[in-house]
C-alpha cells in the first residue's frame, strides 16, 4: 500500500505542475497551482525506504511532466523519436540522479530522530530538508535547461507569467530565482503537512513547531519582497531614447509541406505590402521589414542571383526594392562550402534588395539540427535509415549585429553634430534633427531567445534590441507557442531591453523591458502588424553582470552538505538526534540506583553486596 500511494503522490504531482506550465487548457500557465504541485513529491521523497526508490519515483515525477507539458514535440516532423522519445528518457533519468541528491536529508533519519524531532529536542533538521528540496529542484533545472543538451521547457518559472510582479526578479537571479520561490512554498507546506502528522500526539512540539515557523516565514517575506520588487521594477518610468518602425509579418504556412518557398514569399509580399501601404496612408514608412525564420529555401549568398528571379510573380529582390526598406528573412547560408554546412540564419537585406550579411543559429536543436558524430559514415547511414536525413545545421560561431537606421524617440534629447573635413575647415555644431540614429539589433534564432548563455553574450556586446524569428508552426499545438513565448519572455526583463518575436505561427509579440505586451498577433493566423519598437537606453543588470550566480551558489552550498554527509556516513555518532539520545540515555542511567543483590565479580568468586 505505502508503495501504492508513494506512485499515486508522484502521479499527482507530475499532473499538477503540467497543469500549471502554459497547456491548451490553461494557455498562460497558473502560477496558483504551481505553488502547491510539488507538495505531493516532497511526500512521496520522505517516505521513500532507500536511494533506489527516490531514483525510480523521481524519474517518474520527470518523464511524466515531460511527457504531457511537451507532447507537441511528437509533430517535429519524423524526428519524434528524438524530440520527445529520446528527450523524455534523457529527462527522466536525468530527474531520477537529481532524486537521489534530493533524498539525501531524508535518508538520514531514523525512527529516534524523528522521534526527538518531535519532542522538539532536536530541529535543526526541519529547514535542512525544506531549503534542499527547494535548492536542489532548482539546481535540476538549471542543469537540464543548459548546455548542448538544455532544454529549458517544462521549468517552474514558465508558469509566472499571470505574475508578471514576480517574475521580475530575473533582472536579479534569472529565471532560477523564481523557481526556487516556487519549490520553497511547496515544501514548506509539505513539511508543514508532514509535522502535523508527527506533533499532534507529541509532549513537547512548541520547539519543532518554532522551527517550522521561522522557515515559513522565511518563505513568505521572500515571497512578498519579490513582489514589492517587481512592484517597483513595474512601476519605473522608462523612456525610449530610440524608435525602430517595423513591419513584422506572420506568414502562417508551413514551409515543410511546400516543396519550393515560391508561395510563402508571395504570401509574405502580399502582407507586407498591404501593412506597407496602410503605413504610407497615415504619413508613416517603416524602418524594417521582418519575417520568420526558414522562409528562404535556398542558400545564400550563392541563391541571390537566384531571388533575382523568383518567384515568377514578382521577385524577391525586386520586391524588397520596390519596398525601399531593410528585411530581416529566415534562411540559410553556406558556412562551409567544403563540406556543404549550412546555418539556420537570419538574412539582412539592404532597401535595395542587396544581401548584406547574415547571423547563424547558435544553440540548435540536438538530434533534430545537430547531430553529433554526423561527420562519420555510419552515423549518416542510421540517421537516413531512421528518419531519412543524413545531415544537420552547422552551429554558427560569431556574435552578429545588424545596425539598423531608426529614428529618435519624441521625448529624446537630439545629439549636436559638428563634421570636422579633411581641408581643416570645421563646420560649426549643427542640429541632429535630422540624423537617423542606428539600432543594433541582434536576431537570436527559434530555440536561441530560450538560452540565456546565448543571448546575454548578445546582451553584453551591445544589443539594443533582441529581434527573434521563430517557426514553431510545426507544433500544431497552442501550448507549444505559449510555452516558447513565456520562456523568451524572461529575456526582456533579465537584460531590462526590449524583445520582440516575429514568428511563422505565433506567439508574435513586442515586450518592453517589463514584459508588458505593446502588440501581439493571434496564433496560426496569417497576418502582419506595424508597430513603433521603443528602444532603451542599455543597463547592465545584476543578472547580466553575473549570470546564473544563484545556481552556482546553491550548487556550492550543496556539495559542502554532501562531503559532510559523506564523511559522516550514517554512524548514529554523527547524526544530531541520535547523539543527543545516546547523552540524554547515559544521563539516566547515571541516575538510576544500583539495584541491590547486584553480583560484583572478582577474581576468585561473587561477592554480595547491598546498597
Amino acid at each position: 500500500m505505502s508503495n501504492f500511494l508513494q506512485v499515486f503522490y508522484v502521479l499527482f504531482s507530475a499532473v499538477l505542475v503540467s497543469l500549471a506550465i502554459p497547456n491548451e487548457i490553461l494557455p498562460l500557465g497558473s502560477p496558483y497551482i504551481a505553488l502547491f504541485s510539488l507538495i505531493p513529491f516532497y511526500i512521496a521523497l520522505s517516505r521513500c525506504r532507500s536511494y533506489r526508490e527516490a531514483f525510480w519515483l523521481s524519474g517518474l515525477q520527470i518523464i511524466v511532466v515531460h511527457l504531457i507539458s511537451s507532447l507537441w514535440l511528437a509533430f517535429f516532423k519524423d524526428f519524434a523519436i528524438f524530440t520527445l522519445g529520446a528527450s523524455a528518457v534523457a529527462t527522466g533519468f536525468l530527474g531520477a540522479v537529481f532524486g537521489i541528491i534530493l533524498y539525501l536529508p531524508f535518508s538520514r533519519e531514523t525512527p529516534h530522530t524523528r522521534m526527538i524531532e518531535a519532542a522538539g529536542s532536536d530541529t535543526r533538521r526541519i529547514p535542512l530538508r525544506i531549503f534542499w528540496f527547494a535548492g536542489v529542484y532548482t539546481l535540476y533545472e538549471w542543469y537540464k535547461s543548459t548546455g548542448f543538451l538544455g532544454y529549458p521547457w517544462g521549468t517552474l518559472s514558465s508558469t509566472a507569467f499571470r505574475w508578471r510582479l514576480f517574475m521580475q526578479t530575473a533582472d536579479l537571479a534569472g529565471t532560477y530565482g523564481v523557481t526556487f520561490l516556487f519549490a520553497l512554498f511547496s515544501s514548506v507546506c509539505a513539511e508543514g503537512i508532514l509535522l502535523a502528522s508527527r506533533l499532534y500526539m507529541s509532549p513537547n512540539p512548541h520547539s519543532a513547531f518554532t522551527a517550522f515557523r521561522n522557515c515559513a516565514r522565511t518563505c513568505i517575506v521572500l515571497i512578498a519582497c519579490a513582489f514589492m520588487y517587481g512592484a517597483v521594477q513595474y512601476a519605473v518610468p522608462r523612456r525610449p531614447v530610440k524608435i525602430l518602425n517595423t513591419v513584422m509579418v506572420q506568414q502562417n504556412y508551413n514551409p515543410w509541406n511546400s516543396a519550393n518557398d515560391d508561395d510563402t514569399i508571395l504570401l509574405s509580399e502580399r502582407l507586407t505590402e498591404d501593412k506597407i501601404n496602410e503605413l504610407i496612408r497615415q504619413g508613416s514608412r517603416p524602418d524594417l521589414v521582418v519575417w520568420s525564420e526558414g522562409v528562404l529555401q535556398h542558400a545564400f549568398p550563392y541563391s541571390a542571383e537566384y531571388y533575382t528571379k523568383f518567384p515568377f510573380d514578382e521577385p524577391l529582390s525586386s520586391f524588397i526594392g520596390r519596398m525601399n526598406t531593410p528585411f530581416i528573412i529566415g534562411g540559410s547560408y553556406l558556412a562551409d562550402a567544403a563540406h556543404r554546412s549550412f546555418n539556420n540564419a537570419a538574412l539582412l537585406f539592404d532597401k535595395t534588395g542587396t544581401f548584406r550579411g547574415s547571423y547563424g543559429k547558435i544553440h540548435l536543436v540536438p538530434f533534430a539540427e545537430v547531430i553529433p558524430g554526423i561527420e562519420y559514415k555510419w552515423v549518416q547511414t542510421v540517421m537516413q535509415k531512421v528518419v531519412g536525413i543524413s545531415a544537420g545545421w552547422k552551429t554558427g560561431d560569431q556574435y552578429v549585429y545588424f545596425d539598423i537606421p531608426g529614428s529618435w524617440a519624441s521625448d529624446s534629447r537630439k545629439p549636436d553634430v559638428k563634421v570636422i573635413p579633411l581641408d581643416g575647415t570645421a563646420s560649426g555644431p549643427s542640429s541632429g534633427e535630422n540624423t537617423a540614429p542606428t539600432v543594433r539589433v541582434s536576431t537570436p534564432i527559434c530555440f536561441d531567445d530560450s538560452f540565456p548563455e546565448v543571448c546575454r553574450p548578445l546582451f553584453l556586446n551591445g544589443s539594443e534590441l533582441f529581434m527573434n524569428i521563430t517557426d514553431d508552426s510545426w507544433s500544431l499545438m497552442n501550448s507549444a507557442e505559449y510555452q516558447h513565448f513565456i520562456i523568451a519572455s524572461y529575456r526582456a526583463i533579465e537584460y531590462r531591453t526590449t524583445l520582440a518575436r516575429s514568428t511563422n505561427a505565433g506567439v508574435s509579440v513586442v515586450l518592453d523591458p517589463a514584459a508588458r505586451i505593446l502588440s501581439e498577433m493571434p496564433l496560426f493566423v496569417a497576418d502582419s502588424t506595424a508597430v513603433s519598437i521603443p528602444v532603451y537606453k542599455r543597463q547592465i543588470t545584476v543578472y547580466a553582470l553575473f549570470g546564473n550566480w544563484l545556481p552556482w551558489l546553491i550548487a556550492l552550498l550543496a556539495a559542502c552538505y554532501f562531503v559532510y554527509a559523506v564523511a559522516t556516513g550514517n554512524r548514529p555518532e554523527d547524526v544530531p538526534g541520535e547523539r543527543f539520545l545516546q547523552q540524554k540515555t547515559k544521563k539516566r542511567r547515571a541516575k538510576q540506583p544500583k539495584k541491590a543483590g547486584k553480583g560484583k565479580k572478582t577474581d576468585s568468586y561473587t561477592l554480595l553486596t547491598t546498597y
